[in-house]
């Protein structure tokens, strides 16, 4: 299951550390990379967050923690230790979870936002496709990334162009709206329509246009001779 982290702010403490279950935040570096533990006293263990990168900052990506021996409230071993305090919860809902750590130094409010994980049938459909074009699975989320892109770029050429062409006759939020729900096709094909009208109105200039003649004779037979003499070589 994964998490985000969608809230992380900073205060200074207004009271003495309350009590309550204690916490300790540790920065490490394994064979998956740089993140934080982030170690919460729960009954006989310790349960918590593994929290990725090298920062410990909003929108960093995060998975629960199996439980761990209490010994890591005391012992760092080979982690560096961050912070570590009291612990509140303030939400535990199944999509949403908010936790006040307090510290000596610092109030810090942390919120985790459960991420969707696609269904079953998204799985099979992405490892069909990657199958079928032999893509690695890792490519994936580039090619998404890629056919968002173009969308928004295909979707921002049709509002420019058909603004330039109906003026305030557009109704480009309507047409936003249209466009959310189609295809990068359906959208191309759409695209093109409005193109095609453009070109139109304002017919594109000619990629290269003959040389003028200069208008002086002696000049045009100077480069008559010219010529001559180029071809009799």
């Amino acid at each position: 299951m994964y998490w985000q982290v969608t809230e992380l702010t900073h205060a200074a403490p207004t009271e003495p550390l309350p009590d309550g279950p204690r916490f300790v935040l540790h920065q490490h570096r394994d064979d998956t990379g740089a993140h934080h533990d982030l170690r919460m006293e729960h009954n006989t263990c310790l349960l918590g967050f593994r929290i990725g990168g090298d920062r410990f900052e909003t929108g960093c990506w995060a998975t629960e923690k199996m439980p761990h021996p209490k010994h890591w409230l005391e012992d760092d071993g080979a982690l560096r230790r961050v912070v570590a305090g009291r612990y509140g919860w303030r939400e535990t809902d199944p999509t949403r979870r908010t936790v006040t750590l307090y510290t000596t130094d610092a109030t810090i409010t942390l919120c985790f936002e459960r991420c969707k994980a696609p269904d079953v049938a998204a799985v099979r459909t992405l490892t069909e496709y990657a199958q079928t074009h032999g893509l690695p699975m890792e490519r994936l989320g580039e090619l998404v990334a890629d056919g968002a892109t173009a969308r928004r770029n295909a979707i921002a050429r049709l509002c420019g162009l058909s603004r330039e062409l109906d003026g305030d006759a557009f109704d480009e939020d309507g047409w936003r709206a249209m466009l959310e729900g189609m295809t990068l096709r359906e959208i191309n094909d759409r695209l093109a329509a409005v193109e095609t009208r453009y070109d139109r109105v304002h017919p594109p200039l000619p990629t290269s246009r003959p040389e003028p003649l200069d208008p002086d004779a002696d000049a045009q037979d100077e480069r008559a001779l010219r010529v001559m003499h180029i071809l009799g070589e």
